[in-house]
């Protein structure tokens, strides 16, 4: 398994973030990170990926709407010369990996967590889930949504209206991280998606 490195991103003169790389090679895989969480909370994911995949645990600041997120990670993904990464975000992170890829180019996006038919009294989130489910072009990329438990009836098919060929996987571990409950299962699907 490999190590992580940290660099640095440079957003403009007075505002930088540190990330994590896995690996060298292969397709991005660019695991977002939520404000309230500590990068390592993906080490056991990125350890997994990093012999196959360049692999990139970004951190995504706190107080800005996941519109607003979605469009600073594009300017990541520039910055770091990726195309068409593999995004993986769980709850509020995989909800900007959404919004990403329904206005971006993005190989697919992995949804830890995060129902996009909810409804939301902040008005950023619920600007965000409007997008994704009542987005004009729909989200062209695969798309996995992985959960704990079962979501409530009828979601799978919901998605796989609004996100053409979209599934979702029920993992049937304990708590609300099923990727770090059983992070090979976890790296096992995100590198079938990144084929």
């Amino acid at each position: 398994m490999s190590t992580p490195r940290i660099e640095t991103l440079l957003h403009d003169p007075e505002r930088q973030s540190a990330y994590e790389r896995w690996g060298a090679c292969g397709r991005p895989v660019l695991l977002l990170n939520r404000p309230e969480h500590d990068r390592s909370a993906w080490w056991p994911v990125a350890a997994r990926l990093g012999d196959d995949h360049a692999v990139m645990v970004l951190d995504l600041p706190r107080g800005h709407s996941p519109a607003a997120l979605a469009e600073d990670l594009a300017h990541m993904v520039l910055q770091l010369g990726t195309r068409a990464p593999v995004l993986v975000g769980c709850a509020s992170a995989a909800l900007v990996a959404s919004v990403f890829a329904a206005r971006y180019l993005a190989h697919a996006v992995v949804n830890v967590e995060q129902r996009l038919d909810g409804a939301s009294d902040d008005p950023g989130l619920a600007q965000a889930l409007r997008e994704v489910a009542e987005a004009r072009r729909p989200i062209a990329c695969r798309y996995l949504s992985v959960f704990a438990d079962e979501p409530e009836p009828g979601y799978a098919a919901w998605l796989g209206a609004r996100v053409p060929g979209a599934r979702c996987r029920v993992y049937g571990t304990p708590g609300e991280l099923p990727h770090l409950a059983a992070p090979a299962r976890f790296a096992a699907d995100v590198r079938a998606l990144a084929a």
